[in-house]
């Protein structure tokens, strides 16, 4: 089963989507400025996301099912790609993100998997480990053994944004750390936000047809 989250964020006080469009002076770049969404697709739980993992689950979607935060279906077209690099157990890996556009509103979309935590270079899985291994009494610090990519300083981080942010959210809705993968849709459902995302972007989940 695949889902997808969508995360529009608009900078003020820029030129319109539309005039952008309309110019061809305009650059790519120029466009990704103004409009970004990201597209996170759930997959099943993966020990270790890699290039493979991340472009077998790319190449088993239709792009035409997406729709674009402007409500057009079947917009949206292959807009290259970019690197992001991910936290595992076997080092830093870069990770090269594919990107559509909307050929209607011209904004752009990454698309993402979803054990990644948006905006953070460590997995959805590691995120996890460390907010249960506070609830079981623990600072997270042995989740380090797993993932040695992991700094005491980025544990420390971690474990504070989900004390802060997300530790009462999900006790009041009764949500379970483990699997880490199943946080995502009810996170989205109930708080707009795949879990452990900090920063407050527009999240739409999507679950094609299967």
């Amino acid at each position: 089963m695949l889902s997808f989250l969508l995360i529009h964020e608009k900078k003020a006080g820029t030129p319109t989507v539309q005039s952008l469009c309309s110019s061809p002076h305009h650059t790519t770049a120029d466009i990704s400025a103004i409009d970004k969404v990201m597209i996170t697709i759930i997959t099943e739980e993966c020990n270790e996301i890699s290039q493979k993992f991340y472009d077998n689950a790319m190449d088993s979607i239709q792009i035409c099912q997406l729709e674009c935060t402007c409500g057009c279906s079947g917009c949206l077209v292959g807009h290259g790609q970019y690197t992001h690099s991910i936290k595992t157990a076997l080092g830093k890996i870069p990770l090269l993100i594919r990107r559509v556009r909307c050929d209607i509103c011209c904004t752009t979309h990454a698309l993402l998997p979803s054990g990644i935590v948006p905006y953070s270079q460590v997995p959805l899985a590691e995120h996890a480990a460390i907010a249960a291994s506070f609830e079981n009494g623990g600072r997270g610090m042995e989740v380090m053994e797993a993932d040695p990519e992991l700094s005491p300083s980025q544990v420390f981080y971690i474990l504070s944004l989900y004390i802060r942010f997300w530790r009462q959210r999900l006790l009041s809705e009764r949500l379970e750390l483990s699997p880490a993968h199943a946080l995502t849709q009810p996170c989205l459902r109930l708080f707009g936000r795949q879990f452990m995302q900090i920063k407050n972007t527009r999240n739409i989940l999507f679950v094609p047809p299967t």
